[in-house]
């Protein structure tokens, strides 16, 4: 079927033609379709047959245009091709944090997948103050046993290159070399303030030699450095979750790319997210210290049990491969200095890639929710400072940082815990 652009009307007729929705819905007379999409740039639905209310999926269609500006930014829409694949991958090394896929279409670039409306978007339900107990075990789970599996460490040679080949992802690499980069440090028109936040807090950003500098270093990370298959965009609104389980979504920038960006992104959001709950405790009528220390506990644990599963599964291939590389007597030592000394590069690495998701989220065009709906825009602008300057102090000084606690001491020192 050659591509169109779905709406809500046609969807029904489109479903009773798929002999995979006949194995889902019992009949498509009465089929319920709602947008649900809020992300920057696909649509999706979510449809339920009212006859049977466990008769239910999600449809995710991309468009040949960027939704969040429109139809004057075009964009492949065989992007959704890549989302695919990386879904598929995903699932092959870590299926139980992956939403099932029951139906794809590379003609009209769309995917029919689990209905995850048990659970909720990470996003809205942190802003809302929910405590997830199992998150930060999933997610590390998820981390590790993606990025492990799709790497040279794991990979042969040939089947590495075969998939950074198969991943090349130009246009979506180019929006975050553009967005998450660039624009944000330099007077771009795409760019999007605050009027409360003043103009020297945004020059001590777009103005900084040593920042600028390091800025461009991560930047050249991104654009050079393909460790592993990485999500390419895991915040806190590409996560469902409920207290029980949590699925990963949304992975169409995918791409063989640094580990780090991945980790990155997801610490750089919960920090954001503690700073806004500096303010959104007290609109909760919470006494704030509980759930920001569970916020930066979280951060903590994310990241120890990450690089505990990355090493052990890291251990273990290499016993099962019985190199000759370590194999003297003090080979096993040497083994674990190697260990020691990637899992600090790519944790300074991942330092420096949360600070500039950060501080784009301040000064750029995409906004996070947690600090930009914010409505007391004084309030607002006096946490995004915060955010700023410490995206500054994580990415210039990311060499000289050594643990996680240094990490959480850092937020604090921006933003006391009380």
């Amino acid at each position: 079927m050659p591509y169109q652009q779905l709406s809500v009307e046609m969807i029904p007729e489109y479903f009773s033609g798929l002999p995979e929705m006949k194995n889902i819905f019992s009949n498509f007379n009465n089929l319920n379709v709602r947008e649900v999409g809020d992300g920057n740039l696909n649509y999706v639905y979510l449809v339920t047959n009212n006859d049977a209310s466990n008769e239910s999926v999600a449809l995710k269609q991309a468009v040949p245009f960027l939704r969040i500006v429109g139809e004057s930014w075009p964009l492949p829409k065989e992007r959704m091709t890549i989302e695919i694949k990386a879904l598929q991958k995903a699932s092959e090394w870590c299926p139980q944090h992956v939403p099932e896929i029951y139906y794809y279409s590379h003609e009209m670039s769309l995917v029919i997948m689990k209905d995850l409306s048990t659970h909720g978007v990470l996003r809205g339900q942190l802003i809302e103050g929910q405590y997830f107990a199992k998150f930060a075990d999933h997610i590390s789970t998820y981390l590790a046993e993606t990025l492990f599996h799709t790497s040279d460490i794991f990979l042969n040679p040939r089947e590495k290159k075969e998939l950074v080949r198969d991943f090349i992802n130009i246009d979506l690499c180019q929006i975050t070399e553009d967005f998450v980069f660039t624009h944000p440090f330099e007077q771009n028109e795409t760019n999007v303030y605050n009027i409360e936040l003043k103009d020297f807090e945004i020059k001590s950003i777009q103005e900084d030699c040593e920042l600028k500098i390091a800025v461009a270093e991560m930047k050249r990370k991104f654009m050079t450095e393909a460790q592993a298959l990485i999500h390419g965009d895991l915040h806190t609104g590409s996560i469902m979750a409920n207290e029980e389980e949590t699925y990963v979504i949304d992975p169409e920038f995918a791409f063989y790319g640094p580990i780090g960006f991945d980790v990155g992104a997801l610490i750089g959001n919960f920090l954001m997210t503690y700073f806004s709950h500096e303010h959104r405790q007290n609109l909760l009528g919470r006494e704030p210290y509980q759930y920001r220390k569970w916020l930066l506990d979280t951060i903590e644990i994310i990241w120890k049990e990450f690089v505990n599963k990355f090493e052990l599964l890291w251990v273990e291939q290499a016993t099962s491969e019985q190199s000759l590389y370590w194999a003297y007597e003090r080979g096993e030592e040497h083994f674990k200095k190697q260990r020691d000394v990637f899992l600090l590069d790519l944790f300074q690495d991942t330092l420096g890639f949360a600070a500039c998701k950060m501080m784009r989220r301040i000064l750029g065009l995409a906004k996070v929710a947690d600090i930009a709906d914010i409505r007391d825009l004084k309030e607002r602008a006096r946490i995004e400072n915060m955010t700023l300057q410490m995206g500054k102090k994580l990415v210039t000084e990311r060499k000289k940082i050594n643990s996680i606690e240094e990490v959480i001491d850092l937020a604090k020192s921006f933003s006391e815990l009380r």
